[in-house]
């Protein structure tokens, strides 16, 4: 990105600037780093700094945001909700006019509105992004962010950590500037992601020593259970319950929404809800939310509990808790913190914001110029990798499929590691490398996210013939993998086909879909 002054006319003139994105399950932004070193976030068409992840099929074509939300309560059938929590799956588990459509493609089409509406804003075209996940986020989840951000005509350079993003914001920010180093807890509860970080902060410097979290855990598993309450409610005094239609669903998922807002501001809030001619009037205390709500929590307690171990740090050596994602408005987040803690919660960053700002900083250190007026201090970062990284390799007395550890999870990143294995058998032809991410420390009950194939070995290889496999691991997340045959000085590059998601023909198609609707101008 370049921005500069002109001075003739005092005006800003862009061009081709790289923005950072939030692309939430709920709600998306996007933010930039302009030429005094300021981060904004830039407002949709709307007018609106936040946009819903919601995507309305009609007439041909799709329509993005608030009036997709609009929609719900009249065509359900036809608007795609919360399609991040399926990131990695083979199809979104909704079918929309008959047509089933992956995960990556309704993020596609949020990301292509953001991305115009951008360019709307700076003037310009914007083709480049930084998008951000949860740092819970697998490898297929990661690669289909990344098939989204091509289909809406992005090349998005990096994918970065949503904590490690809010921490950049933070720690960069001027206002909100630190002396010294500070340990610092982000607590990232979104619409449909839970992740928490220990984070160093040293000024610039940004060191992530733990992370952990729950892909499918946010602020909607609490308003499905405010809708489960409703839809009770209503079934005591009619004998109907809304839940048995789709229609019914949307209106009880509106109400619970707007009920647990409430909740969040007053001690309790009424509900009206109409369906099919009735009508229910109700009122609930945020005792009673707290209370159908706190397994729930206790789930979030748990992992803050563990990543705290597993920093090897105790409670008394944090010096900040920071809140972010939207449903850390909820009194019960800051709650809960303050009594596991002794600390008083930071939520002084935008909460819905503070993550597109950390990704907007970290775009603009992958410009090769920046040309600010006062030289915004670009962070230094250090993340760690969220799941364990493993071979399945072959025993050779046993015939045994085991797990081989390469990457250990919460091992800083970048890593890299090369691991010496053996062929089975006498002039065999090729090797092939499964790898696995998660699961325990043998590496097994993970997800397979890659099966490589190594062809053409030398002829007449002895059983037991050494093959070295190294794995490097990248500061986005991405994985690159290479096999070495010491005998031979023979190396061979291998690229991870993800076992969920999309292969290369269907990314194809898909962006023949994308380019049909008219979404890439």
């Amino acid at each position: 990105m370049v921005t500069q002054p002109n001075n003739s006319k005092n005006t800003v003139t862009i061009t081709d600037p790289i923005v950072g994105i939030d692309l939430g399950t709920t709600r998306s932004a996007v933010a930039y780093v302009d030429f005094k070193g300021d981060v904004k976030t830039l407002p949709n068409s709307e007018g609106d700094l936040i946009t819903p992840s919601a995507v309305l099929f009609e007439d041909g074509g799709v329509t993005v945001g608030k009036e997709a939300i609009k929609a719900l309560t009249v065509t359900p059938q036809l608007v795609a909700l919360h399609a991040k929590r399926e990131m990695g799956n083979p199809t979104y588990s909704k079918t929309i006019n008959g047509q089933t459509y992956p995960p990556e493609m309704i993020q596609s089409f949020v990301l292509g509105k953001l991305r115009r509406d951008a360019g709307v804003k700076l003037g310009c075209e914007v083709t480049k992004a930084v998008v951000t996940v949860p740092a819970y986020f697998n490898e297929p989840k990661r690669r289909a962010t990344l098939d989204a951000g091509k289909f809406a005509g992005l090349d998005v350079r990096a994918v970065i950590n949503e904590p490690t993003a809010a921490a950049i914001a933070f720690g960069v920010d001027r206002v909100s500037r630190i002396v010294g180093k500070q340990t610092v807890l982000v607590y990232d509860l979104g619409g449909g992601t839970f992740d928490v970080s220990v984070v160093e902060v040293e000024g610039k410097k940004i060191r992530v020593l733990a992370t952990d979290g729950n892909s499918r855990l946010g602020g909607i598993d609490w308003d499905k259970c405010l809708a489960r309450w409703i839809d009770a409610q209503f079934s005591v005094k009619h004998s109907i319950k809304p839940s048995q239609s789709e229609l019914g669903i949307e209106f009880l998922r509106k109400e619970a929404e707007e009920l647990k807002q409430s909740l969040s501001a007053r001690k309790k809030a009424k509900v009206r809800l109409s369906f099919q001619g009735k009508t229910i009037d109700t009122e609930i205390t945020r005792e009673a939310f707290d209370e159908m709500t706190a397994h729930l929590l206790d789930r979030t307690r748990f992992t803050v509990n563990k990543v705290i171990k597993e920093s090897k740090l105790e409670w008394i050596e944090l010096d900040r808790i920071l809140l972010v994602g939207g449903s850390t408005r909820m009194p019960m987040v800051p709650e809960m913190l303050k009594r596991e803690s002794g600390i008083d919660p930071d939520a002084s960053v935008s909460a819905d914001e503070v993550v597109a700002h950390g990704a907007a900083i970290y775009a603009s250190t992958l410009l090769e110029s920046t040309d600010t007026e006062d030289g915004l201090d670009f962070p230094s970062i250090t993340d760690v990798n969220a799941h364990n990284l493993s071979v399945l390799a072959t025993e050779q007395k046993t015939g045994r499929r085991v797990g081989h550890v390469m990457i250990a999870r919460n091992t800083t990143l970048p890593a890299s590691q090369i691991t010496r294995f053996h062929t089975i058998r006498d002039n065999q032809p090729s090797v092939v490398v499964e790898v696995v991410e998660g699961g325990n420390t043998t590496g097994l009950g993970g997800t397979k996210i890659g099966r490589c194939v190594i062809d053409h070995l030398p002829p007449h290889l002895a059983a037991g013939t050494p093959v070295d496999v190294a794995f490097r691991y990248d500061l986005d997340g991405l994985i690159h993998i290479e096999a070495i045959l010491p005998t031979t000085g023979q190396r061979t590059e291998m690229t991870i086909d993800r076992a969920a998601g999309l292969s290369g023909d269907d990314r194809d198609k898909m962006q023949d879909v994308f380019d049909a609707l008219g979404l890439n101008d």
